[in-house]
């Protein structure tokens, strides 16, 4: 009997209802609006599987208050995770109208709800405006961190899964962003060329064509005189 209840547990504990939002690069904008409390997790991590279920009962508990619990798995949701700057995981953060802090208190649910009813995050000193996820300089190192992840994967596929040489693989990730340049450059000479029509020279520019100077009735007589 005690047997069949270690193994019910779990199902039971799965059918809890909460309100853990799940962010994505798709919606990760939402936590700029309310107050958030975002745990960056990813699913091999003991440490996170070790929080796991605290943090569904925690999301169970702020279900009818004004708190929005999430997380992200930062190894899907680049754009946000990387604008965190996540360094360890699990990390948990909390946002207050586009505020963001760094939590560094116990990993406990009782110790959650404390910090969430008590406000106990004004004690925390906001992350600088230029940190901030969102800022313009977030928003453009997620893109370049995105980017690198993904170049990185590509060289993964080639030298794994396609059986491409390291040293042709490097080759073709240098050369491609180069000739995609080029091949910008030349249709974008095209459709200026198609568009307003091939440029003048600059010397020509404003210059009429001389005409040839034909002689006048005076000019043939001086001349007729002088012969």
């Amino acid at each position: 009997m005690t047997r069949i209840f270690f193994l019910l547990v779990p199902l039971l504990l799965a059918g809890v209802k909460c309100d853990v939002v799940v962010l994505t690069d798709e919606n990760s904008h939402i936590v700029q609006n309310g107050e958030w409390f975002i745990k960056a997790y990813a699913p091999w991590c003991g440490a996170c599987k070790s929080i796991a279920q605290s943090w569904i009962q925690l999301g169970a508990w702020a279900e009818d208050k004004e708190y929005n619990i999430a997380e992200i798995d930062i190894t899907v949701g680049y754009s946000l995770s990387n604008q965190l700057l996540v360094t360890r995981i699990p990390t948990l953060f909390h946002v207050k109208d586009g505020e963001f802090r760094t939590y560094q208190g116990s990993r406990t649910i009782d110790s959650w709800k404390k910090f969430l009813t008590l406000n106990e995050y004004e004690s925390i000193a906001p992350m600088s405006w230029y940190r901030r996820p969102g800022s313009v300089t977030m928003v453009m190192f997620g893109h370049m961190v995105s980017f690198a992840i993904k170049v990185n994967d590509f060289h993964d596929y080639l030298t794994k899964e396609a059986n491409v040489p390291v040293f042709l693989s490097i080759v073709i990730l240098i050369a491609a962003p180069m000739i995609s340049l080029i091949v910008l450059f030349l249709v974008s000479v095209w459709g200026i060329h198609a568009i307003f029509g091939k440029p003048k020279p600059a010397h020509t520019v404003g210059m009429q064509r001389a005409q040839p100077r034909t002689a006048s009735q005076g000019d043939r007589e001086e001349v007729k005189k002088e012969q």
